[in-house]
């Protein structure tokens, strides 16, 4: 489904109303499902104070990237898809062999492992990467072992450590440093439901022989800066003392201190993502975090 914002045909300026229908449409139509209910949606936007105010609270709402499980579960099987076929490819089974197959460990020549990017060995159970590792592991029949339990990869061996973003690149690089010395045999992969342009660029960088595989990318166009001057730009913002960015700043100023990320998110991406499961803090802390004066629209 998709929901049509417009300008209004007699006044030339952006219709409001028109956000506001498009977010209920979404909501109530189960696209955005629980834990991102109508009602929920509300609760959030009542935190909001004047006219500026709420109406970048509903476009946040409106161009928040949500995710139910179905929809990531779709994005993973595009990045698990593009990973297996590059590890066939240069096996003897070769390119054209049924990746699925493959993964399930049914044909010969290979043989794949999926966890999540934990430094300990152990993740807790809400955790995203403990979250997508089950998804993968029960809908692909992949064996799942943490990575400090895999000490060896003998030749026939992949390993595939998989969550549902990367967006900074900075937690998945730290993993990657913690766990072993030399990935120069390209035996390690990295797949995710959505990536961030930052994370594939800065993985390349330190990473080189280590694949991130993604089925949705975003970019510098999907934070809340370049959304900030689109929307001000296209007409979907009217207020003419302020702009969105800095508008939202100074609700962070008038309901702080937080205690988490900056404002922005983790590495300042302003970035508006979540799912089903939970949302990172990469994401703007307006949508997660807490204070005395703020109840945030999705917990972590």
């Amino acid at each position: 489904m998709s929901a049509v914002i417009s300008a209004d045909e007699h006044s030339g300026k952006f219709d409001q109303l028109a956000l506001e229908r498009a977010v209920r449409s979404l909501c109530k139509a189960e696209i955005r499902r629980s834990p991102l209910s109508l009602e929920r949606a509300k609760a959030w936007i009542n935190q909001f104070e004047g006219a500026a105010e709420r109406s970048l609270a509903w476009l946040i709402l409106r161009h928040l990237i949500y995710r139910t499980g179905t929809q990531l579960e779709s994005c993973l099987r595009q990045a698990l898809k593009e990973a297996v076929t590059q590890f066939l490819k240069a096996s003897p089974v070769g390119a054209d062999a049924d990746w699925k197959e493959a993964l399930a460990g049914k044909l010969p020549g290979l043989h794949f492992f999926c966890g999540p990017p934990t430094v300990d060995g152990i993740s807790k159970p809400g955790k995203s990467g403990e979250v997508v590792t089950r998804m993968v592991s029960r809908n692909y029949k992949v064996d799942k072992w943490y990575p400090h339990d895999v000490t060896v990869l003998d030749d026939d061996e992949r390993y595939l450590v998989v969550d549902d973003g990367a967006y900074t690149g900075e937690q998945l690089i730290s993993f990657l440093d913690g766990w072993r010395d030399d990935y120069a045999q390209r035996k390690v992969a990295i797949v995710v439901g959505l990536a961030h342009c930052h994370a594939v660029e800065e993985l390349r960088k330190r990473h080189p022989h280590v694949p991130l595989f993604y089925g949705e990318l975003l970019t510098e166009k999907n934070g809340l800066q370049s959304l900030s001057e689109r929307w001000v730009a296209d007409g979907q913002w009217s207020h003419e003392s302020t702009t969105p960015l800095e508008t939202y700043r100074s609700i962070i100023r008038r309901i702080g201190p937080f205690s988490g990320a900056s404002a922005e998110g983790f590495g300042s991406l302003g970035l508006m993502v979540a799912f089903e499961h939970g949302i990172p803090d990469d994401s703007l802390q307006l949508l997660w975090d807490r204070s005395a004066n703020w109840a945030p629209l999705i917990e972590r």
